[in-house]
């Protein structure tokens, strides 16, 4: 009897066990997926590694695999998978934005490619520049945008790292440290990592000690010709470390310290746990331009219109194509300015947002930077720009958007080409 007892306890101690296992594979096996308050559902169904990337596609309900993508990429990377569903003509607008396990740090990711499935399902792919390579997993959250802002979806997306997880250690250099373009000698003075900014808005809101919240501050002495001068400021910065992440800065703000320095913060830095990120600097001027850089037109008309206008300089208010109203020839480059175009829309109650297209025919060689120096409405009042211009998109078209346009008639522009200088630094950024 009492064999028979041990035989049916043993028994059932066996049958929880293989349970307890069924409901882990269950719960580790299942679609991991996140829902916005907008309806939109994202389910993560693959991941691959490589230079070549090849998805398949999801099953149907006829067991058909929809959905097949592909995308080859630089570099050995990780791509992630997402099918979205929405409601039919929506197209879904929103980031990743990649965490490491411990939290410490976090980069965004846009679309790279994708497949429309139907009208309510697209299958995205996205290239993740940057992510934590010596962690074995991640985590993925989601931003969408929509027209009250962005919002923060709840839950997650936990991936596993295919990828190797041994790298070596880069060295950073002691600061302050000079690196030299030409006659352009810049020194890097400050670097500091974790200040809390707000660069993301709308109804989006994060735990205060959100990586996401955090920045890199620098600073930088410049001179030219050994004298000082404060007519150069970093406009872009690609910060990458030993695991072979890299990744361009998003949002940004410049100025001068208390020593007059120009000073950069921005979004994103890297995992701070590495010993060393390398800085790419692009430092480029905003005055003392030279004759033949530099390009005067009047009297540009402004009609109104939208943002289909402004970005599409082919296409009027009524469908008809724009004509240029002004041309000219910069440094073997022959560029065409279109209508401004007045937006009823800014970012204040009497504010009238504007802007004007240039297309330019070649396009800009690399490292070559277009400026709006200044911008005057017809009774020569100064107008507010957004501060540098745009680089090339490879495409030749480049919008200037101008914050309060106001009730401007005409505007007077300065427009320089002019080509950046550019600076490498290895450094451990301090924590701010």
């Amino acid at each position: 009897m009492k064999k028979i007892i041990l035989g049916g306890v043993l028994l059932i101690l066996l049958m929880l066990v293989l349970a307890a296992i069924a409901g882990w594979w269950y719960w580790m096996s299942r679609p991991q997926v996140i829902t916005l308050k907008n309806g939109l559902k994202l389910t993560l169904v693959g991941e691959s590694y490589g230079k070549h990337h090849v998805f398949k596609g999801v099953k149907g309900a006829t067991g058909r695999l929809r959905g097949h993508a592909t995308l080859d990429t630089t570099n050995d990377t990780l791509v992630v998978w997402i099918e979205a569903q929405h409601r039919p003509n929506e197209w879904p607008n929103y980031q990743l934005l990649v965490y490491d396990p411990a939290n410490t740090g976090c980069v965004g990711a846009w679309q790279s490619t994708g497949n429309q499935i139907n009208s309510t399902v697209n299958l995205q792919g996205f290239a993740l520049n940057a992510y934590p390579r010596r962690a074995s997993k991640m985590i993925l959250r989601v931003v969408a945008w929509g027209p009250q802002g962005q919002e923060a979806a709840k839950g997650q997306f936990i991936v596993s790292n295919p990828g190797p997880r041994s790298f070596p250690d880069w060295q950073p250099d002691p600061m302050p440290d000079t690196q030299s373009d030409g006659d352009l000698d810049v020194t890097l003075t400050k670097c500091t990592y974790g200040a809390s900014q707000g660069f993301m808005f709308g109804n989006f809101h994060t735990a205060p000690g959100d990586p996401l919240r955090k920045s890199v501050t620098v600073a930088f002495h410049t001179e030219q010709n050994g004298n000082i001068v404060t007519n150069w400021q970093p406009i872009q910065i690609t910060t990458s470390d030993a695991t072979g992440n890299s990744i361009g800065n998003n949002g940004w703000s410049n100025g001068r310290n208390a020593n007059g320095d120009a000073t950069m913060t921005y979004q994103w830095g890297l995992w701070p746990n590495e010993k060393a990120w390398k800085l790419r600097v692009e430092m480029s001027r905003i005055s003392g331009f030279n004759n033949d850089e530099v390009w005067a037109v009047s009297n540009v008309p402004i009609k109104k219109g939208d943002w289909n206008n402004l970005w599409n300089y082919n296409m009027g208010r009524n469908g008809q194509n724009d004509s240029p109203v002004a041309e000219t020839t910069l440094r073997g480059i022959h560029l065409k300015i279109y209508p401004a175009v007045q937006i009823n829309q800014g970012f204040g109650m009497n504010q009238t947002m504007g802007g004007f297209h240039i297309v330019a025919s070649p396009d800009l060689p690399e490292g070559f930077r277009m400026s709006l120096v200044e911008a005057t409405n017809e009774q020569g009042h100064k107008l507010q720009t957004f501060g540098f211009g745009p680089n090339g998109n490879g495409n030749g078209n480049y919008v200037f958007q101008l914050p309060d346009i106001g009730k401007a008639k005409s505007l007077n522009l300065t427009i320089a080409v002019h080509q950046s200088r550019f600076v490498e630094f290895t450094v451990k950024p301090t924590n701010e």
